[in-house]
């Protein structure tokens, strides 16, 4: 039942990604939410940021592969414009000299374990 009396049933501190899911959820139930964030956006590690002028890009993309499927499900978030889909390569690093990385999850992974596996280690 939706709260009548205009009180505030939950204040949730922080509008990141696990917070706005908390508050979904809460305000599906019925309840008055409020939400309180510091920053000058919502969505935590789901924002965009530019850490070199004209380079935007999601500092915590992976993290949406961590978002359960009955979350999206849930919230309805496809009805708000949420996607998701695998970018390939997974990983672009650029360096200051202009050099960069791309990292492809296959290949990046087997390299990895190739070169930093115990076995490898020196006994």
């Amino acid at each position: 039942m939706a709260n009548q009396s205009g009180q505030i049933d939950a204040i949730i501190i922080g509008a990141g990604h696990n917070g706005l899911v908390a508050a979904g959820y809460l305000a599906r139930a019925g309840k008055k939410v409020v939400v309180l964030e510091q920053r000058d956006r919502v969505g935590g590690a789901c924002t965009l940021e530019e850490p070199f002028p004209g380079f935007t890009m999601s500092p915590c993309a992976y993290v949406v592969s961590l978002l359960r499927p009955e979350i999206i499900r849930d919230l309805e978030l496809h009805r708000y414009g949420f996607d998701a889909y695998i970018k390939d390569p997974q990983m672009f690093v650029p360096y200051p000299d202009g050099n960069y990385l791309f990292f492809r999850f296959l290949t990046g992974l087997q390299k990895f374990l190739t070169l930093f596996c115990w076995r490898n280690l020196p006994q």
